[in-house]
């Protein structure tokens, strides 16, 4: 850490960036508000401008009116002749308009599409506001702002209709000349007769205007000027110089020199609590340096304690799952060797009592009786032994397939031989199908045969007297796959049991032993006779309503 030469410019950086963020945003308000003071001027002139137009225009047409309601007092003496060279409305605004023209910059006309002097022909803007006009008869003005010769004017037109005193030189009969020699356009009161057009320069209001703007511009040049100085001074004074002092505590610190005092800086504020933590922290850092290695070798020997405690604790462990790996293998030992010692004179048992029951005479009903309680408890406890002698195989890995084609009708044919008496011995309806198209498969048919007794014993256990049980056997051609099912109505089981009753010496109910008996045994061994084959195994079960046994057996190929 000592070999460190950097140096961190933060104070510079903070000051150089508040300072440019706070002028880029003075100018960003400084530059709206302009945008919307040239606007609302704009406004203000368009609006004085259109005053001043409607004013000059209604003048224009008070003086128009006027000279129509006395043109007979001015052109004719008392006895109607022709006195003085005829003076017509037109004239006069023609007149009035040439003068306003010489004195000032204001152009003042009347125009027309159809226009009787060259003086009134219209052009490009009045032609549009003349067919504005004449296209919406409830407008009374039509304005705008446009350049004419380089110079910003103002473009102001009103709408002329013909009134009573209009129609002696543009009244009916069309085509008839008038006093001032025209041809009359045949007009009605009411009718369109045109459009009073006025000029006005408007490079007075923009100079004003661009003016004021200049004015603002400076103004807020010297803001933004006085901005960044009082910025600059108060960011100066108030940050970058405490945290350059804080810079150089922390170059101090990352070069390994602990020795530092910051309760001199003159600081406030943030800056100040960060300085007492950095303070605190360089205190603590200081303390932990100089008892790092002590407490480094104290971790070092309380580590090395707890490795070795680790070391025994896995060595008792390991010693542990060699006894119950040996006690594993005794026990599947004991009970493949018990299960062959139990089966041989079980076996014995039950020939014996199958010839007593040729022998034995019909009418010895109670000897009958006991006889084949005999065999049907010898066969069940003969199941029980298979179940545990194929367990213990499983168990010790010594378990073989003993492949053979397989018809699984003569596989079914046998189960039913077996499940027939027992389910007639509680009254249960049992029922057998094989789908004719299953095919021949490669299996093992005695352990097949094992599962499908084990789900059918299981379910004549578990379904009383009146119940019904089905066995089915199908082919799914999809995933080819043989399909074994086992249903019944019985006791069914609970949702939260399903996932139990597949492990070894396990009922879904406690109670079901004590009540139906058995060991758990039959479903394990189906299960683990299965996966023997590579299929699968599950369960479709209600409380109550009855459980279905499904086995996917694969189809092997018969070479």
């Amino acid at each position: 850490m000592s070999g460190i030469k950097k140096k961190i410019r933060t104070p510079d950086n903070l000051t150089f960036s508040f300072m440019l963020a706070t002028v880029i945003v003075i100018i960003m308000v400084m530059g709206a508000k302009y945008f919307w003071d040239y606007h609302q001027e704009m406004k203000q002139a368009e609006r004085e401008m259109l005053e001043k137009a409607q004013i000059i225009t209604q003048q224009q047409k008070a003086l128009w009116e006027f000279m129509a309601i006395n043109q007979r007092k001015i052109n004719y003496d008392l006895e109607g002749n022709l006195e003085y060279k005829f003076l017509s409305c037109s004239t006069v605004a023609m007149g009035v308009g040439a003068m306003l023209a010489a004195e000032t910059d204001y152009k003042l006309k009347p125009t027309n599409i159809s226009y009787r002097n060259i003086l009134n022909a219209p052009d490009e803007f009045e032609i549009l506001g003349v067919i504005h006009l004449k296209k919406l008869p409830t407008t009374t003005e039509y304005w705008a702002i446009e350049d004419m010769d380089g110079k910003p004017v103002f473009r102001y037109m009103t709408p002329l209709v013909i009134d009573k005193f209009c129609l002696d030189c543009h009244g009916e009969p069309k085509g008839e000349i008038d006093i001032s020699g025209y041809a009359k356009e045949g007009l009605k009161i009411g009718d369109f007769a045109g459009a009073l057009s006025l000029t006005m320069p408007m490079d007075i209001y923009l100079e004003n205007m661009h003016g004021s703007q200049r004015s603002n511009a400076f103004f807020s040049l010297v803001l933004i000027l006085v901005c960044i100085t009082c910025i600059y001074l108060l960011v100066t004074k108030m940050v970058t110089s405490s945290l350059g002092e804080l810079e150089q505590a922390v170059s101090k610190v990352g070069a390994g020199q602990w020795d530092v005092n910051l309760k001199d800086l003159k600081a406030r504020g943030e800056i100040r609590r960060l300085t007492n933590h950095f303070q605190n922290m360089t205190e603590q850092l200081k303390d932990l340096y100089s008892n790092l290695e002590l407490k480094v070798e104290q971790r070092t020997d309380e580590l090395e304690k707890a490795n070795s405690i680790l070391k025994k604790h896995q060595y008792e462990l390991e010693q542990m799952n060699l006894r119950l790996n040996e006690t594993n293998i005794y026990k599947s030992e004991f009970l493949a060797v018990m299960s062959h010692e139990l089966r041989t004179p079980l076996t014995s048992i039950i020939a014996f009592t199958e010839l007593m029951l040729v022998d034995l005479p019909p009418q010895d009903e109670n000897n009958l009786h006991i006889l084949e309680e005999i065999q049907t408890n010898s066969q069940i406890l003969l199941r029980l032994i298979n179940n545990i002698l194929d367990l213990a195989k499983i168990e010790a890995g010594k378990a073989q397939l003993n492949l053979e084609i397989v018809d699984m009708q003569d596989i079914i044919a046998l189960v039913e031989s077996v499940i027939t008496p027992l389910a007639k011995s509680k009254g249960i309806d049992l029922s057998v199908h094989v789908d004719p198209h299953v095919p021949l498969t490669k299996a093992d048919p005695e352990k097949i045969r094992r599962i499908i007794e084990n789900l059918a014993g299981n379910a004549v256990k578990f379904t009383d007297s009146g119940g019904r049980i089905e066995i089915l056997v199908e082919y799914n051609s999809l995933t080819n796959e043989i399909i074994l099912r086992v249903n019944d109505n019985g006791i069914g089981i609970k949702e939260e049991d399903q996932k139990y009753i597949f492990e070894k010496f396990t009922q879904a109910d406690s109670s079901a032993s004590r009540k139906y008996g058995g060991t758990g045994l039959g479903l394990s061994l189906a299960k683990e006779l299965v996966e023997l084959h590579q299929g699968w195994i599950k369960v479709d079960s209600q409380f109550g309503g009855g459980s279905s046994f499904i086995v996917g057996i694969p189809i092997q190929n018969l070479e």
